[in-house]
């Protein structure tokens, strides 16, 4: 990840003094960023074994040995302290490790156990932070050498800081093993085992199984649980949920009703490859795997408009469903910005017309039609292009920029 990209809460998070802790699933850039911001921190990663590693001096150490290293040092980093002893943890409330210490861990777990839970041995002594997928926010502020809708394109896959930089045609090219590997990095960390319920639960939502009911029928289709019962996956559901490879939305108008997709772009991608073709098993041509994840980009660009607005409004992702809506960003119990996303070269004026006839029955404070590109035809409904909102967010953020459509 040669591009380094500011990420605004990461920044104030790690200006703070104190003790601290960054938690969240791998590969999401928290030992990268920490290393870059604070490089006055001596650095340590726990191996497996619980021995600590400094990669600079390239030495190892015991814990009673680092231990007395770390009453010595001024601010340190320590990598993965979830494999480390408890000693450890008695050190630290003992207060023989500096007070400027920042533990990372890659388990949300352990973290928890640690943390959170009522006696935890290290409760109340850490500020914490969870860090997930690059912010489209901070994606867009930063000055790139592409221009126009094409930039956006990219910056869907940017969300997933390992892949900043890359060409989009790489990405979906090789997104099948990149994806794997995470996931079952992801779920490793988390004690649990990458059984075939977990990888056709994510291959289920990106093949637009999204309730629990559906995502039950598929894999009872396919002979991974007794009965079609939601009952089987629930546990399954909610472990994935809690580890961050997929997220809830809530039906709007609906206290129980919710729908389930990926968080990250590239494992909605390869997922739903290894939906349409089987590629494990049926190798296809580099043009079908390019046509199909091409074919995701409007639904991905909605989710990354979504993201962006959400970042800088506030409030939360519902689903409309009738009318279906592409997004609606909700604030307790009233809808803030309905918007109806038609990414492509040229637009319609037929497709203008049937969003703003979606729009006219939802009640938002405010509405929008997002285009790739500027079109010619009128509409009573605000519409402009991504870009376009774009800079106005930049220019008019916390919302401001609403008072300008």
């Amino acid at each position: 990840m040669s591009i380094f990209v500011k990420r605004e809460e990461l920044e104030e998070f790690l200006s703070t003094s104190g003790r601290k802790l960054l938690y969240g699933r791998r590969k999401t850039g928290k030992t990268f960023y920490a290393r870059r911001k604070l490089r006055e921190y001596e650095y340590y990663i726990v191996r497996r074994g619980g021995l600590f590693y400094n990669p600079e001096s390239q030495e190892e150490y015991s814990a009673h040995t680092f231990i007395k290293l770390c009453s010595k040092t001024g601010k340190v980093i320590i990598d993965e302290f979830h494999r480390a002893p408890m000693i450890l943890h008695d050190a630290i409330q003992a207060g023989e490790c500096p007070s400027d210490l920042l533990l990372i861990t890659s388990t949300l777990h352990y973290h928890t156990r640690y943390t959170q839970a009522r006696d935890a041995p290290l409760k109340g002594l850490f500020l914490a932070h969870k860090v997930g997928l690059v912010s489209p926010l901070d994606l867009v502020r930063h000055k790139w050498r592409w221009r126009g809708p094409g930039l956006y394109e990219r910056l869907v896959y940017y969300q997933e800081p390992t892949l900043i930089g890359r060409e989009p045609r790489d990405i979906m090219l090789y997104s099948a093993e990149a994806a794997w590997s995470l996931v079952g990095e992801v779920l490793a960390e988390e004690d649990y085992q990458a059984t075939r319920r977990y990888h056709y639960i994510l291959q289920a939502i990106s093949a637009g199984r999204t309730r629990l009911t559906e995502i039950s029928s598929y894999l009872y289709s396919r002979g991974l649980i007794p009965t079609q019962s939601p009952a089987h996956i629930t546990k399954y559901i909610e472990a994935m949920t809690r580890i961050g490879l997929i997220e809830k939305i809530l039906v709007w108008g609906s206290k129980k009703k919710t729908i389930y997709r990926h968080v990250s772009p590239l494992t909605h991608t390869a997922y739903y490859l290894e939906a349409k073709y089987g590629i494990t098993d049926y190798p296809i041509s580099r043009k079908q795997i390019l046509q199909a994840a091409e074919s995701l980009i409007p639904s991905l660009i909605e989710v990354f408009i979504e993201r962006l607005v959400t970042s800088d409004c506030g409030g939360r992702p519902v689903k409309i469903l009738k009318p279906e809506t592409d997004i609606a960003i909700a604030s307790r119990n009233k809808l803030l910005i309905a918007a109806e996303v038609k990414w492509r070269n040229q637009v319609r004026r037929e497709e203008l017309a049937k969003a703003q006839e979606n729009l006219s029955q939802v009640n938002a404070e405010t509405k929008l039609i997002i285009t790739k590109n500027e079109t010619q035809w009128s509409t009573k409904i605000p519409t402009i292009t991504l870009g376009e909102l774009v800079e106005n967010i930049k220019a008019n953020p916390n919302c401001k920029w609403i008072r300008s459509l």
